[in-house]
């Protein structure tokens, strides 16, 4: 059988997706090294995510389901909403990578489709009902960091970031504002949460980004509008969300009428109203809720929902990837070894095998 050439192999694998890669690992050895490669694995992620942002037509996001989706009914929330009611949490997702705090207080990195579960160290903090919690990939570093806030006093919040390679928590230190939202919103390289002013008279509400390359905060200016003043920052509540790569911003209810996109970082008028009239069809991954999370062979998702309606927008985006969280390297398999030791003791128990002599 004639050999495809170098450049020819990959070109066609990377239009499969990672299920079918996933079975592809066992055509031959020079496939699985392909597949496994970091270099493809970049390669498939980037013609995916180019097919999703042409395929304008449809949108991913990924939530914590509970239970099985039957009959129709929806059985999923956006975790921020009942961040209180739960001891499941879905903090953040990045390239096909999720993270997760489980019901055993373990802090988890997972891949939903190669079903890969790396446990990070847990952090030492004296509160742990008063938290915030953000995910996102670092592109200056080419690695995935974790950021927690927790309530130091009233009116501050304290900040620590873990990295993946390193898996160690670091101080980043006391911000002025108390949270307002859980769940941080990754958008152009910054995690971003609804905080209060306290040092403010009527403790204003402020959009706070969080710069995962720098490790530094900065606050990003709203909208200066009439329609934004009375139809949003007015509201009780607010929230965050993605839409079309850009942030948004809209009140918990009634949203179809007063969402605002940001549509870069260059000053107030770089905000936008949303069209309310624009049709929306999206893509609902669901997380399946356990106590431990550990690899095995069965997806970690469920079966994947559509709607058209804007209610998930404040859910981490989706896309499914082969990217690992382990980034150091994969761990050597367990099985393997002992195997391998099986296979010495066979040998010297038995003389007559071949290079048993050795």
């Amino acid at each position: 059988m004639a050999e495809l050439h170098d450049d020819v192999l990959p070109n066609i694998l990377k239009r499969l997706n990672v299920s079918d890669l996933i079975r592809c690992k066992s055509v031959c050895k020079s496939w699985e090294n392909l597949i496994s490669d970091s270099s493809f694995i970049k390669f498939h992620m980037n013609y995916s995510y180019q097919i999703d942002y042409k395929n304008s037509d449809i949108d991913r996001w990924i939530v914590m389901s509970r239970v099985s989706y039957r009959n129709g009914s929806r059985v999923c929330d956006v975790d921020d909403r009942l961040f209180d009611d739960r001891d499941c949490h879905l903090l953040g997702s990045s390239n096909g990578l999720v993270c997760i705090s489980s019901f055993a207080s373990q802090l988890v990195v997972a891949n939903p489709s190669t079903r890969e579960v790396q446990t990070l160290q847990e952090p030492q903090i004296l509160d742990t009902k008063h938290l915030c919690w953000g995910f996102g990939y670092d592109s200056s570093t080419d690695d995935y960091k974790v950021v927690l806030g927790f309530r130091k006093r009233v009116g501050w919040t304290c900040f620590q970031v873990l990295s993946l390679k390193s898996n160690v928590w670091k101080l980043i230190g006391d911000v002025k504002y108390s949270f307002h939202s859980r769940i941080g919103i990754l958008c152009n390289g910054a995690l971003h949460w609804i905080m209060k002013d306290s040092s403010s008279p009527n403790k204003k509400r402020v959009i706070a980004s969080f710069q995962l390359s720098e490790e530094k905060f900065i606050k990003i200016s709203e909208p200066d509008d009439e329609r934004y003043e009375s139809g949003v920052a007015s509201c009780p509540n607010m929230n965050l969300g993605i839409i079309e790569d850009c942030l948004c911003v809209f009140p918990c209810d009634g949203f179809n009428d007063n969402l605002w996109m940001l549509k870069n970082y260059n000053g107030k008028l770089s905000w936008e109203m949303f069209e309310k009239d624009c049709d929306m069809n999206l893509a609902l991954q669901c997380l399946k809720e356990q106590e431990h999370y550990v690899p095995n062979k069965r997806t970690l998702c469920r079966d994947m929902l559509f709607y058209k309606t804007k209610e998930y927008i404040c859910a981490p985006i989706y896309m499914e990837s082969l990217v690992s969280p382990y980034v150091n390297g994969r761990p050597k398999r367990k099985i393997q070894e002992s195997n391998s030791k099986k296979s010495c003791k066979l040998i010297k128990r038995d003389p007559m095998l071949p290079g048993a002599s050795g």
